[in-house]
């Protein structure tokens, strides 16, 4: 006779995959749910406060306003992998265009931006490398108006690297721009790729403490920002001592959520620019972007070498770690890392050998 499990074990069994079930599930729903705007995926602003508007709308005395005033009435992208922006595989190589890389400090951005600049040098006189960046205010309006001249006439077999790093772009207030430049390029045929790296969000921030080191700090000085009770302060609070992930993809090294926006609605809005403007995306894997890259540009393969990296030690108390994770999930940044992976982990993994 065949051998039958006793009953007691099947209902075990049972439950255990009945339970996994509605855990996977309870976690996809908490992830849209937490994403969507006041929980609305239709597209209707949940919170039509001034603040709110000010806080997410681009400001009125900039020269592209038309353009910006389009983008506000653009309606909220719930956030579902079917509105993620794709690469057809059939069009690869493209012949031309621009790769923009937003590089947010301590995701391995500097490892990445030494290897495409490397690509100058490895792929002949139709490749070009273009930066500007700083540590001060202004330096934004440098960096577009040097970004207007690297979209036009680009060569028929010409890709162009920009690097947009600290103070040189601020995506959440200039998204406008990303419109503007992706249908200028796209308008001479060729590509306009934009890319970034993220971390796990806990581990982010630890890597930034290396920063507290050499003006000595606390830890408690240095994270003192994320504080609830500093949360919305100006002066000192207002950039704090070192920039998350998911403050410096909204605001870049500028005066972080000056409008009090909830986490959610921060999160919300970096998925959406996500979503409609990023073309690579990735968690700390570095051979996909590269091998991404190659496919993407034709470039001859090379392989990328880490830089910049620290080579101290940081030592932290139980009670330490817990303050560093807390702060961390408080800022919305864990939230953010958590919808990364729920949407984007294996996206694009068919251009991947």
């Amino acid at each position: 006779m065949p051998r039958r499990l006793p009953r007691c074990k099947v209902v075990t069994w049972f439950s255990a995959l009945l339970l996994l079930a509605l855990s996977f599930t309870a976690a996809r729903i908490y992830v849209a749910f937490h994403l969507s705007d006041k929980y609305n995926l239709e597209g209707e602003a949940g919170n039509s406060s001034a603040e709110f508007l000010k806080e997410f709308v681009w400001p009125s005395n900039e020269p592209i306003v038309e353009l910006a005033l389009e983008i506000a009435k653009k309606p909220k992208i719930p956030p579902l992998l079917s509105n993620m922006r794709s690469i057809d595989e059939s069009k690869l190589p493209y012949k031309c265009g621009i790769i923009f890389f937003y590089h947010i400090a301590c995701t391995g951005g500097a490892s990445m931006n030494h290897w495409l600049g490397k690509q100058v040098k490895h792929n002949g006189p139709h490749t070009s490398y273009w930066t500007s960046w700083g540590r001060h205010d202004g330096r934004e309006r440098k960096f577009i108006d040097g970004m207007n001249n690297q979209t036009k006439k680009i060569g028929p077999n010409e890709w162009r690297v920009v690097h947009a790093h600290g103070y040189s772009y601020f995506p959440n207030a200039s998204e406008a721009y990303l419109y503007q430049w992706r249908e200028e390029v796209e308008s001479q045929g060729c590509a306009f790729v934009v890319t970034t790296m993220l971390r796990d969000a806990i581990g982010h921030t630890i890597s930034q403490t290396k920063g507290m080191i050499k003006p000595n700090l606390t830890l408690d000085e240095f994270m003192s920002h994320l504080e609830p009770e500093n949360y919305n302060q100006r002066g000192i609070f207002e950039r704090g001592a070192f920039v998350t992930q998911l403050d410096y993809l909204l605001y870049n090294m500028g005066p972080r959520n000056e409008y009090n926006a909830t986490k959610e609605e921060k999160v919300r809005r970096a998925v959406e620019l996500l979503q409609r403007h990023f073309d690579v995306l990735l968690l700390s894997d570095y051979d996909r972007f590269t091998d991404i890259i190659h496919k993407i540009t034709g470039w001859s393969p090379t392989t990328m070498k880490q830089a910049n990296v620290f080579g101290g030690d940081l030592n932290y108390s139980y009670a330490e770690l817990q303050k560093i994770k807390h702060l961390t999930e408080a800022n919305g940044d864990t939230m953010f890392i958590d919808a990364v992976k729920h949407l984007y982990y294996g996206h694009l993994e068919h251009l991947v050998s």
